[in-house]
Order: C-alpha cells, then sequence, then structure tokens
C-alpha cells in the first residue's frame, strides 16, 4: 500500500498547481490520499487510533471510490484487511459495548457493500442488525446507546433507522418487509419522543428515566437522519420522509444558526472546542446532505456544501508537498491535524464533487 500511496501522492503534487478551491475531484483525492497516510499506523485495519471512527473512514473511502472507479484500485485491499484484521481490537464481528458503534460499522459495511457487491459486507451489517436489534427496549421505546442501558442516545437510534431501512433496500425482497418495519417503527418512535425539537434540530438524547430530551445538538445528529430519509423514502416512496428531513437540513445550514456561522460554514461543537471525536462530527452532516441533495435536489444545500469545501481548501489547508493536510474548523485557521480531521474534510469535498457533477 505505501508503494501504492507514493505514485498516487506524487501524480497529485503536481495537479494541485493547476487546482483550486473550485477542483472537487482533485482536492478530495489529495485529502483521501492523506487519510490514507493514517492507515494501520498503529492498530491493524483501523486508522490512526480510532475505533467507531475508522467505520465512518472507511465508508467515506468507498465513497469516494465509488465517484472514480480509476481510484477505486489505489486502496481496495483496505476493505478486506480491515475486516479480517480489525475485529481483534474492536471486537470479534465487530460487537463491542455500544449501540452506536456498532451502528457505524454496519452502515460502513453496506457502503462497502454497494461499492464491491461482496455479500460478505452484507452479511457483516446482517449479523450487527441482530445485535442492534437486541437493545430496541427501552422503558421509553428506541434503542439504548450502550449495553449497560443508562442512556438513549438520538445517534444510536439514528444509526439504527438508517441500517434497517438500507438492509430492507439491500436484501431479498422476500427478507425486506421485517427491516421495512423496524425503521418506520424507530422512525416514528425518533420523531414523537421529542429529539427533534420545534426549531428541527435534534438533540443529543432523552433521559433514560424521564423519557424527556435531553442535550444540545451536535452536526453528526442533524446528518445521519438524513441518511435515514433518503433510505426510507427509497423503500417506501413516500416523500414525507424526504420532507422531514429537508427541515432538519434547512435548519442546520441556516445563516447565523446554531450550527452555521454568518458566514455559511459549519460550526461544529458549539458549545466548545471539538475534541478528537467531535471533530468527526461534520463529516457525517455532509454525507447525509449529499445524499439528501441527490434525492431530493435543493439549490440551496449545493451552495452551502460548496461554501463548505471552499472555505475548508482556502482556510484549513496545508499542501506542503503534496499532502493534503486539513484541520478542523473549516473557517480556519488551520490547526493540528489528524486521520478524524482528514476524514471530515474528505466528507465534505467528496459531497461537493457529487452534487456538482449531477
Amino acid at each position: 500500500m505505501s508503494l501504492i500511496l507514493s505514485i498516487s501522492s506524487l501524480l497529485l503534487a503536481s495537479t494541485l498547481v493547476s487546482a483550486d478551491a473550485t477542483t472537487y475531484d482533485v482536492n478530495s483525492i489529495c485529502t483521501c490520499d492523506q487519510m490514507m497516510r493514517y492507515y494501520q499506523t498503529s492498530i491493524a485495519g483501523l486508522w490512526g487510533t480510532t475505533y467507531w471512527g475508522s467505520a465512518i473512514l472507511m465508508a467515506s473511502l468507498a465513497d469516494i471510490s465509488s465517484l472514480d472507479p480509476s481510484y477505486n484500485n489505489t486502496y481496495f485491499s483496505a476493505y478486506a484487511t480491515t475486516y479480517s484484521d480489525a475485529p481483534a481490537t474492536v471486537g470479534s464481528g465487530f460487537i463491542d459495548g455500544y449501540y452506536d458503534d456498532e451502528g457505524w460499522w454496519a452502515n460502513a459495511w453496506l457502503t462497502v457493500y454497494d461499492l464491491t457487491q461482496d455479500p460478505d459486507y452484507l452479511n457483516m451489517a446482517i449479523s450487527l442488525y441482530n445485535d442492534i436489534a437486541g437493545g430496541y427496549n427501552t422503558p421509553c421505546g428506541g434503542l439504548y446507546w450502550s449495553k449497560d442501558d443508562t442512556y438513549i442516545a438520538s445517534i444510536s437510534n439514528e444509526l439504527y433507522i438508517t441500517l434497517a431501512a438500507s438492509l430492507a433496500n439491500r436484501v431479498s425482497s422476500d427478507q425486506a418487509q421485517g427491516y421495512l418495519d423496524a425503521a418506520t417503527a424507530g422512525w416514528d418512535w425518533f420523531f414523537n419522543i421529542g429529539v427533534v425539537g420545534e426549531d428541527w434540530l435534534v438533540v443529543d438524547g432523552v433521559n433514560v428515566s424521564t423519557c424527556l430530551p435531553v442535550g444540545i445538538q451536535y452536526s453528526y445528529n442533524q446528518g445521519v437522519i438524513l441518511s435515514a430519509a433518503v433510505e426510507l423514502y427509497q423503500a417506501t416512496g413516500n416523500e414525507t420522509y424526504l420532507e422531514y428531513a429537508g427541515n432538519i437540513a434547512n435548519a442546520t445550514t441556516a445563516i447565523n444558526s446554531t450550527l452555521t456561522g454568518a458566514n455559511g460554514v459549519i460550526v461544529d461543537c458549539h458549545n466548545g472546542p471539538c475534541d478528537t471525536t467531535g471533530a468527526m462530527f461534520k463529516g457525517s452532516f455532509f454525507r447525509g446532505l449529499r445524499q439528501l441533495q441527490l434525492a431530493y435536489p435543493h439549490d440551496n444545500w449545493v451552495n452551502y456544501i460548496e461554501t463548505n469545501a471552499q472555505s475548508l481548501w482556502n482556510n484549513a489547508l496545508n499542501d506542503t508537498d503534496g499532502q493534503c493536510n486539513t484541520g478542523a474548523d473549516f473557517s480556519g485557521p488551520m490547526s493540528a491535524v489528524n486521520e478524524v480531521t482528514q476524514g471530515a474534510a474528505l466528507d465534505c469535498l467528496v459531497a461537493a464533487w457529487a452534487v456538482t457533477s449531477t
């Protein structure tokens, strides 16, 4: 992999001379190459020391590879390596003590399945779904965050709904209904329990004792539910799912709102500086917004995605020697970089590439 990486980087170094903030394809590939420099540097089959986050980065790799078949072969072996080697750290069958961890991995394996059509990846997602479904038994309804049954996180439920709907769209027709029933029931619970506020922003979760919504609004909670809506629309043809998702997308992207600044750029972890995990959140929002835009086009979402892609390139990039290091804050200034900041930037750049290529 290191030889392929070096060749790819040499090609990109020359291409970057003529690149600018709007060359989303070139910028995406250079950013992905840099993200891949963190692959297996610390743990077999993972990026850096990121456990569940590596699932998101793997899905990001599959997303960009689906846009450029010629790039697909560059890191194609990573999926099989992660499949075989990562469970030694993550947990057998990618199962651990947290339902959101398992949801990230299950949905990522479906993304890889879409790219490769390898049934092993579909079966892994099904196996994870079966374990996750065992946690859908809280006194408030919905899915627990972890197996110690102490909290009901919005993200766990969003990932579960997305997974169930995605499986309904990918398994044989005689197996699909059970997954679709789970997805629609999960969606109805999500919008009835109160985690989606009157402002159309999703809060962090539900107190298991009071069954009341609690917590602040994080960007990934606004993004994963968009992915769920698209999968449910594809499974049912019901545009109501897209309309609800559109309300959340509009609330999140509004200028001078909770999650967007006056310059139209996302403001993540608005309650304080992002930690290593939080710096990843915005990537899932751009992934969900990309999927929603492709299914339910709106010019304002394209403009938002492009504004952020150009801002990160102009204000949060160090491309010394053709290595596209991207920082955590898309408005700048440039900050410390790692696998997580690369992945979040990649999701934004891939979104810009995808929505301007249709």
